[in-house]
């Protein structure tokens, strides 16, 4: 029969984050006798897999104070940002209200121009002229003068952020739950977890797509994103980036 071994020894030095879900796996006899064989392995909310080397750079070590179990946690912080644990829950809530703010973003911007509807450059253009008229997807605002509507808008955030940041329970302020929840996503603590990390993935590539429409903006001004798409994969060979960042004289 094979000897059973456990694992403590060689988990004693991990954070208690990472004892979890440990397998063993059953040894088979050989020639000089029984040999036991242990595998320690951990899979956490994050829906990341948990080893000693950071996961978004294969070799790169994990920060200590990263273990895995934090949403969206792949142990990146070149810069330690996340180093003192108060420092961390707050850049963790700054993200996630960041990530929410950019996927509403990017298909407010996209879903427009693919309507024919204009550009999100354009959009911002009637702000500029005095008197000037908003209109959302084509349709005059209400009361959609510069003054009324910055006005509502400061009431609004004012209203929701004091909300949040009275809130005692650092939890409750990025996952409120109730009325933002009207789908009951939460009611399943285990699919919560796998939520959040697909909230943050999303989130995270909202923020480089948006960061990218900024760029897109700057160096072709008064175009929209799908207008660089489509110039792009026109003429792939010469509409490109190459095309921004190598001076004019070396092309």
């Amino acid at each position: 029969m094979a000897a059973s071994l456990p694992c403590s020894h060689l988990t004693s030095s991990l954070p208690s984050a990472l004892h979890s879900n440990l397998r063993f796996l059953s040894s088979s006899s050989t020639s000089g006798g029984n040999v036991s064989l242990l595998f320690c392995s951990n899979s956490i909310g994050n829906g990341s897999r948990v080893f000693m080397s950071a996961e978004w750079l294969p070799g790169q070590p994990r920060p200590p104070y990263l273990d895995g179990s934090a949403p969206g946690d792949f142990g990146f912080d070149p810069l330690g940002l996340a180093e003192l644990p108060e420092n961390f829950q707050r850049y963790q809530e700054s993200e996630l209200v960041h990530c929410r703010w950019a996927m509403l973003a990017v298909p407010g911007i996209l879903i427009p121009e693919a309507l024919g509807l204009g550009n999100w450059v354009e959009a911002q253009k009637w702000a500029a002229t005095p008197g000037g008229q908003a209109t959302y997807l084509g349709v005059p605002v209400p009361w959609g003068t510069l003054p009324i509507i910055l006005a509502v808008e400061f009431l609004a955030i004012a209203f929701v952020e004091t909300k949040r940041i009275l809130e005692p329970d650092p939890e409750k302020r990025k996952y409120p739950g109730g009325p933002f929840d009207p789908l009951g996503f939460s009611k399943d603590p285990v699919k919560l977890n796998d939520y959040k990390v697909k909230e943050l993935k999303n989130g995270r590539l909202a923020l480089l797509a948006f960061v990218g429409f900024c760029a897109q903006a700057a160096a072709y001004p008064g175009t929209g994103p799908l207008e660089n798409l489509y110039t792009h994969l026109a003429d792939p060979w010469n509409k490109n980036i190459a095309d921004i960042i190598i001076p004019r004289s070396i092309l």
